[in-house]
């Protein structure tokens, strides 16, 4: 199947005859591409090649099946890759450090919450009220007769979790990579 060229403009073909399965194998497919061509070219471009992508996709898929359509584009990284030849590879990867920001909150609140059930287990087995600190928040559980309960103190609680999320996504979306590009500097292959 032959690749739509970025340069054309994409023109809108009747609606997709694919059933749910097709539909959501080509939209996988093309997310995957996606992803690869994130940082790599322009995102009005992107949405270009993309558009053109589906359209073509949908096109040999109304001739031949769609396993047979997105075998002969190829794997979707080396599709990516023949449409980012001669890009500029210096541009952030925005989804890349949602994605990372993303994954540190989850994995601090599931050692957050571990640390804090761990500390009632064993509050509700010697009684009384305990305190103690997760990196820089202070975390309290208490066990008493008629209740027991959990809780988190301090600003600590909110910054501490934002920074590292700040820090992930920064690092994530190599977001320097702005400033490179516009003084001129910086290494295109970071």
């Amino acid at each position: 199947m032959a690749q739509p060229q970025p340069n054309q403009k994409a023109v809108r073909t009747k609606k997709s005859n694919l059933g749910i399965w097709d539909s959501v194998a080509r939209e996988r497919y093309l997310f995957m591409v996606d992803l690869h061509l994130d940082g790599r070219v322009p995102t009005r471009t992107r949405k270009q090649i993309l558009a053109d992508l589906r359209n073509a996709i949908d096109v040999e898929a109304g001739r031949t099946s769609l396993s047979e359509a997105l075998e002969g584009l190829g794997r979707p990284n080396e599709l990516a890759s023949s449409y980012a030849e001669g890009t500029d590879r210096s541009r952030p990867l925005w989804t890349v450090g949602v994605v990372a920001a993303l994954g540190i909150l989850l994995v601090y609140w599931v050692f957050l919450c571990l640390y804090t059930f761990g500390m009632l287990a064993v509050v509700t087995q010697v009684g009384g009220e305990f305190s103690a600190h997760f990196f820089f928040v202070e975390v309290m559980a208490f066990s008493q007769n008629e209740s027991v309960g959990i809780g988190w103190a301090g600003g600590a609680a909110l910054w501490f979790p934002l920074m590292l999320a700040f820090i992930a996504f920064i690092s994530g979306s190599r977001a320097w990579r702005m400033l490179g590009s516009r003084r001129g500097q910086g290494d295109k292959h970071l």
